[in-house]
């Protein structure tokens, strides 16, 4: 248990340290468009996975991913000499689609509802 919550903890953290980092050291505008959602570190620290979305244009997104994967080892250079972890683990940033799965789940039940309105309706009638 001490264990999970300590993950927790470095995900977090881990979160929290490299929103900071993408906005000062990546020198493109666009990054202010992105937004950390979740870092899940594996338990013995050596792989971060870091999910992100991008809210520019859609065909930016795979080139904005790319450029944070660029910076990758950076990132966990300097969060090396700040953090107090025995290992900074090598992260990989992947785009997180649940918000669009969302979105699009939402609107198909927007749409279903108002056809079953419609049909209801034009049975009262």
């Amino acid at each position: 248990m001490a264990n999970i919550s300590r993950t927790r903890r470095i995900d977090e953290q881990l979160k929290q340290e490299l929103s900071l980092l993408i906005r000062k050291e990546i020198g493109d505008s666009r990054v202010m468009m992105i937004s950390i959602t979740l870092v899940k570190v594996v338990r013995d620290l050596s792989q971060a996975k870091v999910l992100v979305t991008y809210l520019g244009p859609t065909e930016e997104r795979a080139e904005m991913v790319a450029l944070l994967n660029e910076y990758a080892s950076l990132f966990q250079r300097m969060l090396g000499k700040v953090l107090k972890l025995r290992k900074i683990p090598k992260f990989e940033f992947v785009y997180d689609e649940q918000l669009e799965k969302g979105n699009e789940l939402s609107a198909l039940i927007t749409e279903a509802v108002q056809e079953d309105e419609a049909r209801h309706k034009d049975h009262d009638e």
